[in-house]
């Protein structure tokens, strides 16, 4: 009998392990949870691994169904988890616990997993040419030269004459020829003409950067002109933070976030994503610009609002 539940202990096994242990900010792993040798005739998951949304600063971005594996008549039951997060610093999976009961004489049988270890990295921009340490404030001694001043009197003088003659010339050309086009449409009908025309140009490889900042200042015209948001001024960490309270769905809004992090560091970072990113990042941002015209009314609808160059 002692062998018997022995045997009935150990009759599966279970896994948890993560494609990388070390990320960038924004980087997403995958980890994948396994039940393997698993007999569905003798045995039932009563309590499958417990994850979180979000946890010690990792956030859950994709949970798919749990997959069922047959290979020469033994089951595997496993679910492949997308994570990310967007805090640097060391950071921690928890042991994750299946329950299994045994159809036969009614047992329960509880494993946990061992805790998985990830390393979040900030944005590394050692390798950039245009980078230098930061150096302590030197104090210089200030001195009055009269010719100086003259000359930037003179150039400002000059700088404020041909703003002047410009802008006259400006108007002249706009009381000649009526602004038409685009003026006539929506800021979602123009946002979405135009990650339609960013989409044709099929930007990659070492134009990966231009391709993110055409697709985020796309994105904050978008919002600078539907929600009257000042997001043209903001910097991306007060851009979210003026987005979160909007009532999208959450994996929408993650998404979309995951977007913005991604945009920063290919700005600032020698990184350059594979092509089948940059595709589904003007998807993720069609997705996300489409769900809140959907809200229109539960955030401050602009209904009459028209493109405008800012």
């Amino acid at each position: 009998m002692l062998l018997l539940i022995s045997f009935s202990s150990f009759a599966q096994t279970i896994s948890a392990e993560v494609d990388r242990d070390r990320i960038f900010i924004g980087e997403q792993i995958v980890l994948k949870l396994k039940v393997s040798e698993f007999n569905p005739n003798s045995r039932v998951v009563q309590t499958w691994f417990q994850l979180p949304d979000t946890i010690n600063h990792l956030e859950v971005v994709e949970r798919p169904n749990i997959d069922t594996i047959q290979v020469d008549g033994i089951y595997s039951l496993q679910q492949r988890i997308t994570i990310t997060s967007f805090d640097s610093g060391q950071w921690e999976i928890p042991g994750l616990t299946v329950v299994v009961k045994d159809r036969v004489n009614n047992s329960v049988i509880t494993q946990t997993t061992k805790p998985l270890s990830i390393q979040v990295l900030p944005v590394d921009v050692s390798e950039l040419k245009d980078y230098h340490e930061i150096k302590e404030i030197i104090a210089v001694e200030e001195k009055n030269n009269p010719l100086i001043i003259g000359l930037i009197a003179a150039i400002t003088i000059l700088s404020l004459f041909a703003i002047y003659r410009l802008s006259k010339s400006r108007k002249k050309v706009a009381l000649a020829k009526p602004v038409i086009g685009p003026t006539d449409m929506s800021p979602y009908e123009w946002a979405i003409s135009e990650l339609d025309k960013l989409q044709r140009q099929n930007l990659a490889g070492k134009e990966s950067r231009a391709h993110y900042d055409q697709l985020t200042q796309i994105s904050r015209q978008f919002f600078h002109l539907q929600l009257l948001q000042p997001s043209l001024q903001q910097t991306t960490d007060e851009w979210m933070v003026q987005l979160q309270p909007l009532r999208v769905g959450h994996d929408t809004k993650t998404s979309f976030f995951q977007v913005l992090r991604l945009a920063d560091t290919v700005k600032f970072a020698k990184y350059i994503p594979p092509a089948t990113d940059n595709e589904q990042s003007i998807t993720t941002v069609k997705h996300m610009l489409r769900e809140v015209v959907e809200q229109q009314k539960q955030f401050a609808p602009n209904p009459n609002a028209k493109y405008k160059p800012v």
